[in-house]
């Protein structure tokens, strides 16, 4: 064999062989390495301020058996006429479950939950001057700047908490997962106080449930009202019939939103969360930056190496 192709066999091993010394030579600064990434993001963990997650699992009510709330809207046999006001299956297109977890991050059910005044007080804790009893424009650096960009262009600066920003937070914090992709649905929201973050779910689904319950109560009982008006006019004996029993119908489900079991969603697991502060997880996070320090000098050594052959 032709010792110029030898020695091109021989060359990938004879630099490999160079790198894992070159590597070896330099191990302490592959140790530095490794100690600053660990250092980094020891030091970027105590500059977060840890959360804890609270969340709760959701799914549709049931239709039928003991547990259920039963038909969302009366469930009005063919002859009632209702057929003819909704055309097709007596099914929402929209169903009230689907609705509940648009309304979830909406201003309506914020403006509810705006009410409870210990809610926003401890939301927007920054805001909040507990010694004076009012709002004040938050401290931050982030809100300054905010202030200062809107009083260069000549807008108002500042103006209290109120249901669009706690719609904004709600949109930003609160996070709708699907339970093993079925109808379940699982609301997590993280917060730095554990008690809190409890609350808030509690408050949160039985808002976006009492904004549904008064809404299908409010069309209910305008529909009762308007046909009442029209059966004092009406003298066609079976047309009348048709009407006392959609009245009968409509009746019997506000009875059933009185009773005041789920009506748009079944709470199948309260809200619960870990006793211990879950995010940022420092078991994973710890690690991963020793190594990812590790990698940064094993790179460096490489890079540094690969320049002395010249290639």
């Amino acid at each position: 064999m032709p010792d110029s192709v030898a020695s091109r066999l021989n060359m990938p091993s004879s630099a490999m062989g160079d790198m894992l010394h070159a590597l070896a030579a330099q191990w302490r600064h592959l140790l530095l390495c490794t100690c600053a990434g660990l250092t980094l993001t020891v030091m970027a963990l105590h500059l977060v301020t840890p959360r804890y997650t609270a969340s709760l699992i959701v799914g549709p009510t049931g239709r039928s058996g003991p547990a259920a709330m039963g038909p969302r809207a009366p469930a009005l046999s063919p002859a009632a006429g209702r057929g003819i006001a909704e055309q097709g299956s007596a099914e929402e297109l929209v169903g009230d479950f689907s609705r509940y977890l648009a309304l979830l991050t909406s201003v309506p059910v914020a403006e509810r939950l705006v009410r409870d005044q210990e809610l926003m007080h401890r939301l927007f804790e920054d805001a909040w001057d507990a010694e004076a009893g009012r709002w004040r424009p938050a401290t931050g650096p982030g809100s300054m700047l905010v202030r200062g960009l809107r009083w260069l262009a000549g807008h108002a600066v500042w103006s209290p908490p109120d249901a669009v920003d706690l719609s904004r937070h709600l949109k930003k914090y609160l996070a709708i997962e699907s339970v093993s992709g079925g109808p379940l649905r699982r609301l997590v929201y993280r917060h730095e106080e554990r008690d809190f973050a409890l609350l808030l779910l509690t408050r949160l689904h039985a808002a976006t449930e009492a904004h549904l319950r008064a809404e299908a109560e409010r069309r209910l009982r305008a529909e009762m009202t308007h046909v009442n008006g029209r059966l004092s006019g009406i003298a066609n004996l079976d047309r009348s019939r048709l009407l006392s029993g959609m009245v009968t119908e409509q009746e019997e489900m506000l009875m059933m939103l009185e009773v005041g079991l789920p009506y748009a969603a079944d709470l199948l697991e309260p809200p619960a969360a870990a006793a211990l502060a879950d995010w940022p997880n420092p078991v994973p996070l710890i690690p991963a930056g020793a190594l990812a320090g590790l990698g940064l000098g094993l790179f460096v050594v490489a890079a540094r190496h690969g320049y002395r052959r010249g290639l």
